[in-house]
């Protein structure tokens, strides 16, 4: 019998928030430092702009002049539309790298310091935080679980340091210049675990999780991460990576696409198709959200024995559900797993604790 969708009912320990700290507050620690983070996933970079978290995909293509903006265009965002200059560099990035570059292509390098692409990403996105000249940043990231020990501290020597880029969006150029003073690297995962521990100012509000030995399962775009902490302790021999992740269900679903309708998408092509579950093909809309669900439960089989071989659930207190592909297959892996639990805004949970740790870090209060 195959997984069957189920509905989600299960609270996470108890967590307070408080409020974020006051504009006072606020300005005397961007004078010093701003505290932020970004998550660059594979699929996705993700980031927050004040309280609201926002998103582009982790595409970068080669850029060029457009020559002609549509005031009617229905891509008139300023994430739907940006442009980076890096080193005499011109690069579209996201949505219109998908939409506009010739060659596109997402960030997928295990070595992130090895990868142009990576750079290039979270370089706009601190250019999309950036608002005055020569402003400072102590930044917190991740690294997927298998291979932080070996890439991590390569990455942090690597986006140490000031940067001058010039960003586009729709239409207007603006200098960016600023520096990475301090760049702290974490386990990916981990992002999760402490959002679920800390406020928005990097206090410990859930000292009951503290105590637990708590599994994360970190689904996203091109792997699943496996975290292990005891007592906020990682533990390293139990924590782990695998390829398996929603770039799987796009491959399926891009199979399906070229068998029954002879179309051929990029991967980054995929993503609001598998989000929606339609495709417009001779201007009709085709609903796939039949044959994308029947994808999502395959994978999600895939994790299920991918958790089962790696741990025994039982020996856990609490087993945290993440990720942008945590969202999407909650309804098929947590009916076999008792202790577990979908954190609330997974996508963003990640990202969400970056920011909070660096609050507690790089507190210069």
């Amino acid at each position: 019998m195959g997984l069957q969708a189920v509905k989600i009912d299960k609270p996470l320990p108890r967590r307070v928030e408080v409020d974020a700290p006051g504009a006072d507050a606020e300005e005397a620690w961007s004078n010093a430092a701003k505290n932020t983070a970004i998550d660059i996933g594979y699929g996705f970079v993700k980031l927050f702009l004040g309280q609201q978290g926002i998103r582009f995909p982790s595409v970068v293509g080669r850029g060029r002049e457009l020559n002609y903006f549509s005031p009617l265009s229905k891509n008139n965002q300023p994430l739907d539309n940006l442009q980076v200059y890096i080193n005499g560099q011109d690069y579209f990035v996201g949505n219109l790298a998908i939409r506009q570059s010739e060659l596109a292509s997402r960030s997928l390098e295990q070595n992130r310091a090895a990868d142009p692409n990576a750079k290039i990403l979270l370089l706009t996105a601190v250019g999309l935080l950036s608002q005055w000249e020569d402003q400072k940043f102590n930044l917190v990231t991740g690294f997927p679980t298998s291979y932080y020990a070996i890439y991590s501290k390569e990455w942090v020597r690597e986006l140490t340091g000031q940067y001058s880029i010039q960003l586009r969006q729709n239409g207007q150029l603006k200098p960016k210049k600023f520096s990475l003073r301090e760049v702290c690297v974490i386990p990916q995962p981990f992002g999760t675990l402490y959002d679920q521990m800390l406020n928005t100012i990097g206090n410990i509000i859930n000292q009951e999780l503290g105590e637990m030995l708590v599994g994360i399962v970190d689904i996203g775009y091109k792997t699943t991460d496996y975290a292990v902490a005891d007592r906020l302790e990682f533990i390293e021999h139990l924590s782990s990576s695998t390829t398996t992740g929603l770039a799987s269900v796009h491959r399926l679903l891009a199979g399906f696409l070229q068998k029954n309708f002879n179309l051929e998408k990029q991967d980054f092509e995929l993503d609001e198709i598998v989000e929606t579950g339609t495709v417009r093909v001779a201007g009709k809309v085709q609903d796939l959200s039949g044959i994308r669900d029947e994808f999502f439960a395959a994978i999600a089989r895939k994790i299920i024995n991918e958790i089962s071989s790696r741990w025994d659930y039982r020996q856990f207190d609490i087993i945290l559900l993440t990720g942008g592909g945590g969202e999407a297959l909650a309804q098929y892996i947590i009916p076999h797993f008792p202790n577990m639990v979908l954190v609330d805004d997974a996508q963003y949970a990640n990202a969400r604790g970056f920011q909070k740790l660096a609050n507690k870090l790089f507190d210069t209060a």
